[in-house]
């Protein structure tokens, strides 16, 4: 997980109610496949094209260009990819609004794939059996997932009363401890069903080559190797004492902090409420 992803965590964990509780018509159809060819885009005006139209009609990525707006079919904004069988939607758990095409129904990530809703209301979900597509099954909030790993994981301790409110509401999706399930990618752990960030836990898998766990404030993720010789990237500076690349919150490309958080002038990053000057 980015380290710009990681402090998007809580935005994201604010949002998630919203999301879920106007939920859109899940699309709980998914195309099988056996390789990303065999799956589709979201061109800007939001048709799906398989992949293979698309590579002949020369589409390109990205919606935020002149030429999109001058032609939104001749390039797309979300892409598939084959996982366990099944066309997915490559998602962040903290990033997922911009990640997935939740104008389409994909509400939520889970394990890095993006995922539509699903639960026992029979009012929102007649058929609950049928709303997710083999070998995905449907998640509960409260049941399946743990609400109690969620705020620690998202960064806010202020999360209970909006994820409570989601009990009964679940999530397509293939459970991490799921025979055959993907592995959690770099700095994640399996928490039983969904992959969580946490390199400093155990089981995490192993960060990248060139980057290190690092836990501070509660939260542990990979970040960057940094030095003298090896610059962290714009908008990121190279944490004095731990020599690892964090979102600056000073300068021109600084990153907001977010609630319970604090710009700390010295380290240049933000730091939790309380906390500043060190990174012990």
């Amino acid at each position: 997980m980015s380290p710009r992803s990681l402090l998007a965590l809580a935005f994201a964990a604010g949002a998630l109610g919203g999301c879920f509780l106007s939920p859109n018509v899940p699309p709980s159809f998914r195309y099988a496949c056996e390789t990303d060819d065999d799956c589709a885009v979201f061109n800007c005006q939001g048709d799906e094209v398989a992949i293979r139209d698309a590579k002949a009609a020369g589409l390109v990525e990205g919606c935020d260009t002149p030429e999109a707006d001058a032609d939104p079919a001749s390039a797309y904004g979300y892409r598939q990819r084959c996982v366990s069988g099944l066309c997915q939607f490559p998602c962040e758990l903290s990033t997922f609004q911009s990640d997935c095409p939740t104008g389409k129904g994909y509400n939520f990530c889970i394990n890095d794939s993006c995922a539509h809703l699903c639960g026992t209301d029979t009012k929102k979900y007649p058929d609950p059996d049928a709303t997710c597509p083999n070998p995905q099954e449907c998640v509960i909030f409260g049941e399946d997932i743990d609400l109690a790993l969620l705020p620690s994981s998202l960064g806010s301790g202020s999360l209970g009363g909006s994820l409570s409110s989601l009990e009964g509401t679940g999530v397509c999706g293939v459970r991490c401890d799921a025979p055959d399930a993907p592995p959690c990618g770099p700095g994640e752990y399996c928490s039983g069903v969904l992959c969580l960030p946490g390199c400093d836990q155990p089981g995490a898998v192993p960060c990248e080559t060139g980057q290190q766990c690092v836990a501070f404030g509660g939260f542990s993720a990979c970040l960057q190797n940094c030095s003298a010789d090896a610059p962290c990237p714009s908008g990121q500076v190279c944490v004095a004492g731990v020599n690892a690349c964090a979102p600056t919150c000073v300068g021109a490309d600084a990153t907001p902090c977010t609630d319970g958080y604090t710009c700390d002038p010295t380290l240049e990053i933000c730091v939790p409420d309380g906390a500043s000057g060190s990174t012990g």
